[in-house]
């Protein structure tokens, strides 16, 4: 038997050439015998026609459902970015704000009928997180020079300029354990060496048993040395105390500033 007769002998064959004798009495035959039979053969697809319908409904919906989801994906990690960047961009704008109110603070704070003063910004601390340097943004060539005072609000001494650069320059700190400087009590007189205890502090030390000191003083900078001028806050003393070899007095110092926290300096170029 060949391949033809097979095909032409099967269930899927008989049933094609049925749907194609229908459609052409129903579309070519005469108008009297065509109404009915396509009156049963709507009322037959009818049916079909609906679970047809309503499936490829289904279909639709569903791709589009899943169609929106993505899209709904998509939209949101838009917003999402966007998000983000508002966010930092109001951090940055914070930030920024921020600064300019602590500039405007500190050189209303200034006590410019007495010095010529260079602003500026801090850009490096030390690393070691003892507190004993930082790094400004002026050097030499905005006529930063070394043993220069760098001070904050209304002559608050932070330390003195140490190593100096083309654009930049090493504050020493008050709290470094190589800054020395001549401090004296405001209500007494009583005259010491101010200098740093490792990141712990400052002390106030080497002062003669016969000065009086007390705690709550306020020691500001002496003058003696030439180098620091003379008036410039340093701190406020706490109990006083013995030193460990019992010839000298002693005393902490509590700094009004924070040495971690300061953003801009303000270096005593020269003296009114």
């Amino acid at each position: 038997m060949s391949v033809r007769q097979s095909l032409t002998k099967t269930k899927l064959f008989r049933a094609l050439m049925l749907f194609c004798l229908v459609f052409l009495v129903v579309h070519f035959g005469p108008p009297s015998f065509v109404k009915p039979v396509r009156f049963v053969a709507m009322t037959i697809v009818s049916p079909i026609q609906k679970m047809t319908s309503f499936v490829a409904f289904k279909i639709q919906s569903t791709y589009e459902f899943f169609s929106s989801i993505g899209d709904l994906k998509r939209e949101n990690e838009r917003l999402e970015k966007e998000r983000l960047n508002l966010l930092a961009e109001n951090v940055r704008y914070a930030d920024v704000v921020k600064d300019n109110d602590e500039l405007r603070k500190e050189i209303g704070l200034l006590p410019r009928n007495k010095f010529s003063l260079k602003a500026s910004t801090v850009i490096g601390r030390d690393i070691s997180g003892m507190g004993s340097f930082l790094l400004i943004d002026k050097g030499s060539l905005d006529g930063i020079a070394s043993g220069m005072s760098v001070i904050v609000g209304n002559g608050i001494l932070v330390g003195k300029i140490g190593e100096v650069f083309p654009a930049s320059a090493r504050v020493i700190l008050l709290s470094n354990p190589e800054s020395l400087m001549s401090g004296i009590t405001l209500d007494t007189d009583a005259k010491g060496i101010v200098k740093g205890e490792y990141g712990l502090g400052l002390l106030f030390d080497m002062v003669l048993q016969t000065d009086v000191l007390k705690a709550g003083s306020t020691i500001v900078t002496s003058g003696l040395g030439g180098d620091v001028p003379r008036g410039l806050l340093i701190g406020t003393l706490q109990e006083p105390r013995l030193s460990s070899d019992r010839l000298f007095q002693q005393a902490s110092i509590l700094s009004p500033i924070r040495f971690d926290r300061i953003h801009y300096v303000f270096v005593i170029q020269e003296v009114l």
